[in-house]
């Protein structure tokens, strides 16, 4: 439970903010020194199960959308629809058991999310205190537990929370060129050439390609990005795969979707997640969806977060097509479903070196397999109807060649 001690507001700059520094917060659950989940069920007041790592991912998720209450993702069939049934932090812990580092970014993150909720804030660069600002005005605020540290004035940018460079009676900007170039979504949606209305109404005429619907508020994208970072096996963990997510998430969200990130699933996880993606509603009133992948994999799949070279936690690519089909997914039938997988298949290298004529030093790398263009009639274990057509059309032949016989 939060709790956050009401006392009057500190006037001058860069004093940390009481509202954040007197916030309380209860763990709850039993203290785990290990960094490993147990493979559990985790069972939530209105009923459902979920594995721990999904359920655990799906309130960071939630966080990371500046959310401090939480929603069950599960399918209800009485609804027919996701459950949508909120629960607390409090209601987690007493789900799931949670390690000690785990229970120290869900309340660091949520004592961050209410103190928000009570004036803005952000962390001086140079203590890390959590300030905020008297002139709403000033990008010039003079940090008392920095100055006091230090025996001397210090001064940080509001905007760019870089040490202040240049005169400080400035308040307009700072001494940095680059202060106010940070990317924002909308700078982000520039980067994105637009086609005109006329080439788009052409191509709709002249070619059988997908329709699109128009901007507006009866429009909802979703997409999905699943990224394995932390494996259980430290030296599987796949470090840098943040920047990846990032920049898909970017792109997807310049592109008009909601992203759902969930982050070190186990193969039970990722398929819970996909299974609870495919029932959102909001693929009724979308277009198109996309389902992102990231993680290690081999021939039989992609690795979950247990994965090492005894274990079997692998998600089969197949169960993707299987979830996001027509019969499992009506909500995207007929439309685009765009799935980006990026994990490995086996054990070879990607590249191989070649020679001209007799081996020599002189050799170039080159990707092994390159320049192809794979398209299937079908996902795995389909018949297509052009299949199901030559069997009976081989069939009446037949039929027809032995009465002339």
């Amino acid at each position: 439970m939060l709790k956050a001690k009401e006392e009057d507001r500190d006037t001058e700059d860069a004093a940390p903010i009481q509202h954040f520094r007197n916030l309380r917060l209860s763990s709850g659950g039993q203290n785990k020194k290990s960094d490993v989940l147990p493979r559990q069920t985790g069972v939530l007041s209105c009923g459902h199960q979920m594995p721990p790592d999904y359920l655990i991912s799906w309130c960071k998720y939630y966080l990371m959308q500046e959310k401090t209450e939480f929603t069950c993702p599960r399918l209800d069939e009485n609804k027919k629809g996701i459950c949508g049934t909120k629960f607390s932090y409090q209601d987690l812990c007493n789900t799931v058991s949670l390690t000690s580092s785990l229970k120290e970014f869900f309340e660091e993150r949520l004592g961050e999310l209410t103190a928000s909720s009570y004036c803005e804030f952000k962390a001086c660069p140079g203590c890390e205190s959590y300030v905020e600002r008297a002139d709403q005005e000033n990008l010039c605020v003079h940090c008392t537990v920095c100055t006091a540290r230090m025996g001397r004035s210090y001064e940080f940018c509001w905007d760019c929370r870089r040490k202040w460079k240049g005169a400080v009676q400035n308040t307009v900007h700072c001494g940095y060129s680059d202060c106010r170039e940070t990317e924002t979504l909308q700078t982000k949606r520039d980067l994105l050439k637009l086609c005109q209305p006329a080439f788009k109404q052409r191509k709709l005429q002249t070619e059988q390609i997908y329709s699109t619907k128009e901007k507006s508020s009866d429009r909802k994208r979703l997409a999905m990005i699943i990224n394995n970072v932390e494996f259980t096996v430290r030296e599987y963990n796949r470090n840098g795969a943040e920047m990846d997510e990032e920049n898909m998430k970017t792109l997807l969200e310049a592109l008009g979707y909601d992203v759902i990130i969930l982050n070190d699933l186990s193969a039970e996880g990722m398929e819970a997640a996909l299974r609870d993606f495919s029932q959102h509603n909001e693929h009724k009133n979308s277009d198109s969806t996309f389902f992102i992948i990231m993680s290690h994999g081999g021939p039989n799949g992609i690795y979950g977060i247990h994965s090492d070279e005894k274990d079997d936690d692998i998600f089969p690519v197949d169960k993707i097509f299987y979830y996001l089909s027509s019969e499992n997914c009506p909500g995207l039938t007929d439309k685009p479903k765009i799935i980006l997988i990026q994990a490995c298949r086996g054990d070879k290298k990607g590249h191989v070196w070649v020679f001209d004529g007799v081996k020599s030093n002189k050799g170039t790398k080159q990707h092994r397999e390159k320049d192809f263009a794979c398209l299937r009639s079908c996902t795995p274990g389909i018949l297509t109807l052009a299949q199901y057509s030559s069997r009976s059309l081989w069939k009446s032949s037949m039929n027809t060649l032995m009465r002339t016989t």
